[in-house]
């Protein structure tokens, strides 16, 4: 696990830094805050705030390369898991495609999600 549980001031520190990363590039506070929020999101909307996310082995897209990834998209319904951010669904969630991002919804929710290749938005029917 590269990240588990952040509390609030964690995810307060690392949004707020992202958004001044692009203040700095030049993007205004409201455009750099809505960019900020497809790769980090605001603190209190965060998975991680809640407990049910876990970042794995790398924060690096190349991670769905590797083996440790594969070894997830075959294994992971099976503890419960399921890829939170998947390339194609980058539209409904809203956020970018993120291979080490790995959300806890049990089992049988799980399975049923990848069996219907949906992203969690799709299986609660807010997408």
């Amino acid at each position: 696990t590269v990240s588990g549980y952040r509390s609030y001031s964690l995810q307060k520190n690392n949004y707020e830094n992202k958004i001044s990363k692009y203040v700095n590039q030049g993007m205004t506070r409201k455009d750099a805050a809505q960019a900020a929020a497809k790769i980090i999101l605001p603190p209190g909307t965060s998975e991680h705030n809640l407990g049910f996310a876990m970042d794995i082995c790398s924060l690096e897209q190349s991670f769905e390369n590797t083996d440790e990834f594969k070894w997830l998209e075959k294994h992971a319904a099976d503890y419960g898991f399921i890829l939170r951010y998947p390339k194609d669904k980058q539209d409904i969630t809203e956020i970018i495609y993120e291979p080490w991002h790995w959300r806890y919804v049990g089992v049988e929710n799980a399975k049923k999600i990848n069996a219907a290749h949906q992203c969690l938005e799709e299986f609660l029917g807010k997408a």
